[in-house]
């Protein structure tokens, strides 16, 4: 099994990517009962599992328990509810562009371990994360100035892109903490239950409740059809294929999913990027691949 641990996170990212494609089949449906529901689907799948690991929650501490609340909210909660709403702007940002957009999130983890980890801040990364941000800006603004007139559809979709990649990232960082204690099996299947009153309690907030009663058979298909692709699936796929797999190869594995995102937009979308785009996208794409290899190779010695 170790000899195919790559492709499983190949496979776990072009999962990833076919989920941007399910999901924007639901945008009529609240992001916030969205996520509920799907973490629902997610549990389910997941209940078999739950006797093997049962035992590593009872020796979770407070800080654990914190850790994996704050995980919850910021990845599982309101990363997702801010990718679903930025791919709802069907009319104001590509697909391709939403997931390209993702891979700034090493730019903010790094941001945030040097805030929680107390892990150095280099005059490099310093530049990098610079020159990431200016590609990310021309990526989702082709035009080069976002579209203000009349309506604000074009930056509040590139921002709830952004804010998700930010969320996300702080996940990783968090990650870091509560694989210490919990196996990723343990980890996931708490991730995915404790992200559905946290985002029944955001629906019921933000006025995004919805009857269960009225979602139709077709869209209780395409939730199904997220939970079986970038869902629980994916997470544990993912995790199995990270164990036996060096972070510097993990890192280019994973960059399947905005290669695969591109495709499917193209093929089934008839997304087109522009020059100005494309250019973007391998300037962010190379900036990160930097990043990551150069973190990846700190954790490898440590």
């Amino acid at each position: 099994m170790k000899r195919f641990s790559a492709l499983l996170i190949m496979l776990a990212a072009t999962l990833w990517s076919l989920d941007g494609l399910l999901r924007r089949q639901l945008y009529s449906l609240p992001p916030a009962t969205l996520v509920m529901v799907e973490h629902m689907v997610g549990v389910l799948i997941a209940l078999p599992f739950l006797p093997r690991v049962w035992h590593e929650y009872r020796k979770m501490t407070k800080r654990d328990w914190l850790v994996m609340l704050a995980i919850v909210v910021f990845a599982s909660v309101l990363g997702t509810i801010f990718y679903t709403a930025a791919l709802g702007k069907v009319n104001y940002i590509q697909y391709s562009v939403v997931v390209l957009l993702q891979q700034t999130q090493p730019i903010f983890a790094v941001a945030l371990a040097a805030l929680l980890l107390k892990e150095k801040l280099t005059r490099r990364y310093s530049l990098m994360a610079l020159v990431g941000l200016v590609a990310a800006y021309f990526l989702a603004f082709p035009g080069y100035r976002p579209q203000l007139a009349g309506q604000t559809g074009e930056v509040s979709a590139a921002l709830l892109a952004m804010g998700a990649a930010l969320f996300w990232g702080s996940a990783t960082v968090l990650g870091k903490l509560i694989l210490k204690r919990l196996s990723y099996i343990a980890a996931a299947i708490m991730r995915f239950a404790l992200a559905i009153p946290v985002a029944y309690l955001v629906a019921r907030l933000t006025g995004q409740t919805l009857p269960l009663s009225a979602i139709t058979s077709t869209q209780w298909l395409y939730l199904i059809g997220i939970a079986l692709s970038s869902g629980m699936v994916a997470f544990l796929i993912y995790y199995k294929g990270l164990t036996n797999t060096q972070a510097k190869v993990s890192t280019f594995a994973e960059l399947t999913w905005p290669v695969s995102a591109a495709f499917i937009g193209l093929v089934f979308l008839k997304e087109v990027l522009t020059p100005v785009q494309i250019v973007a996208a391998i300037v962010l794409l190379a900036d990160i691949l930097a990043l990551s290899l150069s973190k990846a190779a700190v954790n490898e010695k440590a």
